[in-house]
């Protein structure tokens, strides 16, 4: 905000330009991975953009999840309603980002309490919700989805906690006592842990350099630090 706030000051200063020097407008950036169609969609997207903002579960991973997830089904031939993935997509963390998150509940949960409701205000139709409520239910590493989109967005859910992207995101975690170890020890585990829960065989053939990727960096990482020091 300071270089906003600089370069404002800057321009004030030096008055407005020639006419024949005007800056050409910038063209209108390119659409996100989400492309609204309906009113439904784009009131979910614009509260997403608005209010998921956690560098590591909010609406950037939502952007990563939909396109992956989209394209494990397309390599598993598996027909899936784009409509409930869009709401699953967006909405499957909801309850686990502050101020939405209730202490002791799961947050799949919490998303699914607060999802249903928003969805049919804003016209979603509600026949699809129970696919919605599996996707939402069954993303996380000990669920069990049991719809099309359900295994496919758990798939990709899982996978972008692996490789570089990973990395990013577990370093880029918050919690109660941030740490680099414990982000370490959260790639070290996922690294080991999430590859075998994967359904899907094309999720598991992406998963193999992401895996790789991420053991290499933890030993170059260790080969890097002097003997008895921690990052």
């Amino acid at each position: 905000m300071r270089c906003v706030a600089a370069v404002t000051a800057l321009c004030l200063t030096l008055g407005p330009l020639p006419a024949a020097a005007q800056p050409t407008p910038e063209p209108a950036p390119a659409p996100g991975v989400f492309v609204p169609t309906t009113p439904w969609q784009d009131a979910v997207l614009q509260f997403a953009g608005a209010n998921f903002n956690h560098p590591s579960w909010g609406y950037r991973h939502a952007e990563r999840n939909y396109p992956l997830a989209r394209q494990l089904a397309h390599a598993e031939n598996m027909a899936i309603d784009d409509e409930v993935l869009f709401a699953a997509a967006l909405l499957h963390d909801w309850g686990g980002l502050e101020p939405f998150e209730v202490e002791g509940t799961p947050h799949q949960l919490r998303s699914i309490e607060l999802a249903e409701p928003f969805l049919r205000d804003a016209g979603f139709p509600m026949e699809k919700w129970p696919a919605v409520r599996d996707a939402i239910l069954g993303h996380v590493p000990s669920g069990q989805p049991t719809m099309p989109e359900g295994i496919v967005l758990r798939d990709a859910d899982l996978l972008d906690f692996l490789g570089a992207e990973g990395i990013a995101r577990l370093l880029a975690a918050t919690g109660d006592e941030p740490s680099m170890d414990r982000s370490l020890s959260w790639i070290e585990g996922f690294s080991t842990s999430l590859p075998d829960r994967l359904i899907t065989a094309e999720a598991r053939r992406l998963a193999e350099p992401r895996v790789a990727y991420m053991i290499e960096f933890l030993n170059r990482l260790r080969s890097e630090l002097p003997p008895a020091t921690q990052p």
